[in-house]
């Protein structure tokens, strides 16, 4: 538990200037990092990595989804319509790379890569276009705020209040009592910052719509901790990678991050932040 609190600790701080400076290519240098880690320990995971077919295009896909949310002509919510014409011609590729490898590539294999590959690099880059947006910091900063409250209070009070097992053949040690802790800790966390919002930045909070999200959110995150989790017990690998101390890799511990982000970036393209924020 040391370990995990102390890498939590430094990590926060070593992520507060990307934070600070999250409004700059220096966020995307972040989230490309973060990305293609992310899928280069899936790829891995899956048998994947080994193929060129699959890795290559998976690679370039990754990069770019992180890259062209910056280009100017390519930016905003043009973004997301291009991205989808991305995704489904590299699905198609993948898949027809199976259908033309003579038995050498796995359909199941290409499909899995086409379909964690896009909800990783998809997720990661949403992060960067939240930023973008109307109340983009409130924005951005929330959606690291909700899954990392949640994943934290499910933890702890797993810990030292957890005695039924949630879903003990996905993964052992989540617990209900966590799991309830983890959304009641999140809302609450989420109506406080709200508060911070209000009273600190002008920024006035609609207070209802705000605790909807952390709540939803909050699922949305567990439910990736435990996809996550699933596909790793599927290829019989404990951790991801070994990139964060007591934490596991990359896709140990953004999980649960890339699926609220990509929530919150949905919810947003379709309808205004101005729905749960305005200034005074």
């Amino acid at each position: 538990m040391k370990k995990r609190i102390l890498t939590g600790v430094i990590g926060i701080v070593l992520l507060s200037p990307f934070i600070v400076f999250s409004h700059t290519w220096a966020l995307v240098a972040l989230m490309l990092l973060f990305s293609i880690t992310g899928v280069y320990e899936m790829l891995k995971c899956t048998g994947a990595l080994k193929n060129m077919v699959i890795a290559i295009p998976s690679f370039i896909v990754t990069a770019a989804a992180q890259i062209l949310t910056k280009v100017t002509w390519f930016g905003g919510d043009k973004y997301t319509s291009a991205m989808l014409l991305v995704y489904t011609a590299y699905a198609v590729l993948l898949m027809m790379g199976a259908v033309f490898s003579k038995g050498k590539i796995k359909i199941a294999d290409a499909a899995i890569s086409a379909v964690t590959t896009t909800y990783i690099s998809f997720g990661f880059s949403s992060l960067i276009l939240l930023r973008d947006r109307e109340f983009g910091m409130v924005l951005f900063i929330l959606a690291l705020l909700i899954p990392w409250v949640s994943d934290a209070m499910a933890y702890f009070v797993g810990v030292f209040f957890g005695k039924h097992k949630l879903i003990p053949e996905v993964s052992p040690k989540k617990t209900v009592e966590g799991a309830v802790g983890g959304i009641v800790g999140v809302c609450v966390a989420t109506v406080i910052f709200g508060l911070i919002m209000q009273f600190g930045f002008n920024k006035i909070p609609n207070y209802i719509l705000l605790m909807a999200l952390a709540f939803v959110g909050g699922l949305l995150g567990m439910c990736g901790d435990l996809i996550a989790s699933l596909i790793k017990r599927e290829y019989g690998i404990k951790d991801y990678g070994n990139l964060f101390p007591g934490h596991g890799g990359v896709m140990d511990r953004f999980d649960s991050t890339i699926a609220v982000s990509s929530f919150m970036y949905v919810i947003c393209w379709m309808f205004s932040a101005s729905y749960l924020f305005r200034s005074w």
